[in-house]
């Protein structure tokens, strides 16, 4: 299966659960009034690895130094995590009205992952110190046991979804039916196995027990399965070159589906690319694209309507442009309408 992917270098990225407090194991202390904490020269001392994910940081203000740290805390995470931002989005669009998780949980899902700069989960900060040349100084840390409590209830929560979704997909009639809730227990695995990854690094035994309970390669499985059942054929007038069902197949093939000449759904509509006259300097082309996607019943559940110009210095560059955006329109917005469709089916929006 093909998919969307982007790697970043901090694995445990999202909302601050707990306020960002100045509660350090040790005060620190200001120059000219005190000594150096002892974490100045051995972090191990206040924070020690077993318990805390600590960093230290500076900066001409605490609010740099802040910054240092937690930039620090994040290059500690070595490891990169294949995010797929489509399973993201999805997820986050599932568990939206889902009462079953709590309004943090619901903020957690939908920014993990998606912002390199985003804060911890439970992050908080010593208290700063500041040396005699101004500098300021501060750790960020981690506590790990009660964070990976809140990894671990997320993750319970995704996964109790999961087996839902599946239980749910084996009694509906419709392939579409079958499809979304396989696709949605897909997506609950996927977004399960990524917390997963950034919780071998905050609490590798509590990690370990939740990987027992996640089969991923089972529930994709099942997933492809359906979609090979998914088949479609295109229909597009004004298509004679077949550049915009190219597209389509393309597209579609970003969620398995399967194309085929009789196909058990139908993606129908018109293109067409016309020459206009708008300035003498240039060239134009109007275009006109009108598709839908219908289910094995004729009904539309899926629709993609769009014209705009293009312009160029001649008319065959304004046609190649006019080509190359119905192809990223495509790719972004009819799939989105069909994706929407199908969260519409396991939500019951």
């Amino acid at each position: 299966m093909k998919r969307y992917t982007a790697k970043i270098t901090v694995l445990l990225a999202v909302l601050v659960l707990a306020a960002c407090g100045t509660t350090g194991p040790s005060p620190a202390r200001s120059a000219g009034g005190g000594n150096e904490p002892g974490w100045m020269n051995n972090l191990e001392t206040d924070y020690p690895e077993a318990k805390y994910l600590a960093a230290v940081g500076s900066g001409s203000s605490r609010r740099g130094a802040e910054d240092d740290a937690t930039g620090a805390l994040a290059r500690l995470f070595t490891v990169n995590v294949k995010v797929d931002a489509v399973a993201q989005q999805r997820y986050a669009e599932i568990v939206k009205g889902d009462s079953s998780y709590s309004e943090s949980e619901k903020t957690i899902s939908q920014s993990v992952g998606t912002q390199a700069s985003e804060q911890f989960v439970n992050l908080r900060f010593s208290d700063p110190y500041t040396d005699a040349r101004g500098t300021t100084f501060i750790v960020a840390y981690i506590e790990r046991e009660p964070t990976a409590a809140i990894y671990r209830s997320l993750i319970q929560k995704d996964l109790a979804k999961l087996d839902d979704f599946m239980d749910r997909a084996g009694g509906m009639r419709g392939a579409i039916q079958r499809y979304a809730f396989y696709d949605a227990a897909n997506t609950m695995g996927l977004n399960a196995e990524r917390m997963i990854g950034q919780l071998r690094i905050i609490h590798a035994n509590t990690a370990r027990m939740m990987e027992n309970q996640l089969d991923l390669k089972k529930v994709t499985s099942a997933r492809d399965a359906e979609a090979d059942k998914m088949t479609y054929m295109v229909a597009i007038t004004g298509d004679n070159d077949k550049r915009i069902a190219a597209m389509i197949r393309k597209s579609l093939d970003e969620m398995s589906l399967s194309y085929q000449e009789r196909g058990l759904l139908m993606v129908k509509g018109s293109w067409s690319v016309t020459p206009v006259t708008v300035n003498p300097q240039f060239k134009s082309v109007q275009w006109v694209a009108d598709l839908a996607l219908y289910d094995e019943t004729g009904a539309a559940i899926a629709t993609f309507a769009k014209q705009s110009r293009e312009n160029a210095v001649n008319e065959s560059q304004a046609a190649t442009l006019a080509y190359r955006e119905v192809e990223k329109n495509i790719a972004r917005d009819f799939l989105k309408s069909i994706r929407d469709y199908l969260t519409r089916i396991v939500t019951g929006g």
